[in-house]
């Protein structure tokens, strides 16, 4: 059937919207004219009420993304149905630290995408081995290398710098379909070069929760990995709305004073996980009215009297921590050396043992699981039944198909 012929029938039957769908979240892909959940014969109808004049154009209704709503756009959408699209334009919510708010910027890309530069640290090449998609992957930055996690998964794959510093010949070279980079920085110079060499820069935040649920989904429809997308999605939702409920009765008297510091000693993050991570977990963090990165004053902390500390690590910072990590012994000095740190002997969190570290790896692209293990540290009667490093181990069989081994937090409570 046509395109044209499709909306006919499908006008035949159902009755023309006025007004999008609302939907539990919206599919960030060009196409879903209705903005709702999915891309169906409810949007072709809707595309046929904005051609018709009967509905109002919307920010997704432009199927093929050429500037105008007609007859293109309903034959866009039903390629789309048939799974036979040769390009998908999707939102990037994109956040340079310097720009006040997150942009919703359009990226068309040619399908079907044969291979991928995973530029994004270690989230980008995690999550297309997640995916099941690695032999995609054709080329990762060093620190890619690092996460044993994924080492035998890519292991082969060259190296083209570093997350911020892009060996751009070695690139071109290699001519990748896409080149998939963080959503927290400015790659604007390099888009134009990988442009005029006929590759698309994808930027794809997979670490923040705010925007999980759109990345991974827009990512899941470019690779035809739907269902697996939906077993991720669920995975985080199960877990990190279990905590949410158990915290939302809190009082604030009930609720534990956090001092959450990032890796460098005496510093502290407003966007790390470590201080995302306390409000939704049922703590207070003493220093929510900062912003950025600041160093702290230790008398600050002492003042503030915190009765959980968190530190934040990875194996730059603490060699053995994360999934190679053979015990716990530098876990174990680091959190002496922060109870030693002068004056601090005193201080509630030191005098009660509630001082702990853990590895941004067990943040990584599931949220859920970091989590887990700072619920369980916040609130440990309410979580006496969540073991974190459970959760952990059925993430990692699940999702990579490998077993838990490591030390990601430290001390870990019964």
């Amino acid at each position: 059937m046509s395109a044209v012929n499709l909306a006919r029938a499908v006008l035949g039957i159902v009755l023309l919207c006025s007004a999008p769908v609302a939907a539990d979240f919206t599919l960030d892909i060009f196409g879903n004219a209705n903005m709702d959940d999915a891309i169906n014969a409810d949007d072709v109808v809707f595309v046929q009420g904005i051609i018709n004049g009967t509905n109002k154009e919307t920010e997704l209704s432009d199927a093929n993304y050429d500037g105008k709503i007609d007859q293109k756009d309903v034959a866009q959408i039903d390629e789309i149905m048939r799974g036979v699209e040769k390009n998908l334009t999707i939102i990037q919510y994109l956040k340079p630290s310097t720009a006040p708010e997150v942009a919703r910027t359009p990226v068309k890309i040619n399908l079907p995408i044969k291979s991928i530069a995973a530029l994004s640290g270690t989230y980008g090449p995690e999550m297309l081995c997640v995916l099941g998609v690695k032999d995609k992957i054709i080329a990762v930055t060093d620190s890619a290398k690092t996460r044993g996690e994924m080492w035998d998964m890519i292991k082969d794959k060259p190296v083209v710098g570093s997350t911020f510093e892009w060996d751009m010949e070695k690139i071109l070279q290699l001519k990748p379909d896409v080149v998939l980079a963080y959503a927290s920085y400015d790659f604007s110079e390099q888009r134009k070069t990988l442009e005029d060499a006929g590759i698309t820069l994808v930027q794809m935040n997979f670490h923040k929760p705010e925007t999980y649920e759109g990345e991974v989904r827009s990512l899941g429809w470019l690779l035809d990995r739907k269902e697996r997308v939906e077993e991720l999605i669920d995975f985080e939702n199960e877990h990190l709305s279990l905590i949410e409920e158990r915290v939302k009765g809190l009082k604030d008297s009930e609720k534990p004073r956090v001092y959450a510091e990032s890796y460098k000693d005496l510093q502290y993050g407003a966007t790390g996980s470590v201080s995302a991570a306390i409000d939704p977990c049922g703590g207070i963090n003493i220093f929510a009215d900062l912003n950025g990165t600041k160093d702290i004053d230790s008398e600050k902390v002492i003042s503030e009297n915190p009765q959980v500390i968190l530190k934040m690590t990875f194996n730059t910072y603490i060699p053995a921590s994360g999934y190679d990590a053979k015990n716990t012994t530098q876990m174990e000095a680091k959190i002496k050396d922060i109870e030693n740190r002068t004056g601090w002997s005193n201080m509630d969190a030191v005098k009660d043992g509630r001082v702990y570290i853990i590895s941004s790896d067990a943040s990584s692209i599931h949220p859920s699981i970091f989590n887990s293990y700072v619920a369980k540290w916040l609130h440990p009667d309410l979580f006496k039944d969540v073991d974190p490093v459970a959760v952990h181990s059925e993430w990692l069989q699940k999702f990579l198909g490998i077993e838990f081994k490591g030390v990601y937090g430290y001390p870990l409570l019964k």
